[in-house]
């Protein structure tokens, strides 16, 4: 039970709200698909040829102006009509960006929907196993630490182990080469001892140290399940929210955070629109 909340929602089932587990659970398929070039790749592709993409430049400060929204960043200030806010809760929650006065409802909603801990570890397949194509598998889930394994995703020699809360901390706390350790162990228990040596390591995540992340996805508190409507109303009517976490049911989910993302820039167009501003130079809004 508690392996599998983890893979879930990232914590304890103490720490989950049975309300929001159950929203997520009516609306779920119980279905993941993989993306044989990945998420990166979809993303870039979907972009307009004319859309203005600023990596590794972090926001330190928001705030409101007289007819718009200024957005401090350490390459300059970035200004609109309004502005569309998809930073983790971890991040909303803390004190990594200077939001405007009289936003504090918006930091505890966020504060109400923390971020779980899910990480996830590749291995190479390098020659011939018994791993067959697109299968799956659990390490020992009376242990809670056990891993998810998706083996060879699209017929890739490749093992994609996914860690949820005690697990995840393995690596978050002990580093990468305990988590190849202990997820090698566990794929030798499950199909013999000479697949350890048919493995290697590739890469692993590292979600809840990077710090404008600060964890996986979001779980309601018990008895805060509400938080998640609070966090998606607008801010003045200039300052909107979008991500996973603003979802009514498909939070966690890469889908639930595109779709929160059309609804809040949605709710921007029509709120410059009421304002008649969209005639006016400035970009009309940022995100």
């Amino acid at each position: 039970m508690r392996a599998i909340a983890g893979f879930m929602s990232g914590v304890a089932p103490e720490d989950i709200s049975a309300t929001d587990y159950l929203a997520y659970d009516d609306a779920s398929t119980g279905k993941n698909w993989h993306l044989p070039l990945g998420y990166g790749t979809l993303v870039a592709a979907s972009l307009p040829s004319s859309a203005t993409v600023r990596l590794a430049t972090p926001a330190e400060r928001i705030d409101l102006t007289g007819d718009g929204v200024e957005v401090t960043t350490r390459a300059g200030t970035i200004r609109a009509k309004a502005a569309v806010l998809t930073v983790s809760t971890a991040v909303l929650a803390g004190d990594a960006i200077r939001l405007p006065r009289g936003i504090d409802p918006w930091r505890e909603a966020a504060a109400a929907l923390p971020l779980g801990r899910n990480e996830k570890i590749f291995l190479e397949i390098e020659r011939d196993t018994a791993f067959g194509p697109d299968s799956h598998a659990y390490g020992n889930l009376e242990d809670p630490r056990s891993a998810a394994y998706s083996i060879r995703p699209n017929g890739w020699p490749v093992i994609e182990a996914f860690l949820g809360g005690e697990g995840a901390r393995i690596l978050e706390e002990e580093g990468p080469a305990d988590g190849f350790a202990f997820v090698t162990a566990q794929l030798a228990a499950l199909f013999g001892s000479d697949v350890a040596s048919a493995i290697r390591p590739l890469a692993a995540t590292s979600w809840s140290r990077i710090a404008s992340i600060g964890g996986a996805y979001s779980c309601a508190l018990p008895g805060r399940s509400q938080a998640r409507s609070r966090l998606a109303q607008p801010f003045e009517n200039r300052l909107f929210f979008a991500g996973e976490a603003t979802h009514p049911f498909d939070f966690t989910t890469a889908h639930g955070a595109h779709d929160s993302g059309q609804r809040a820039a949605d709710e921007a167009l029509a709120a410059l629109r009421d304002s008649h501003v969209l005639d006016r130079r400035d970009p009309p809004f940022a995100a």
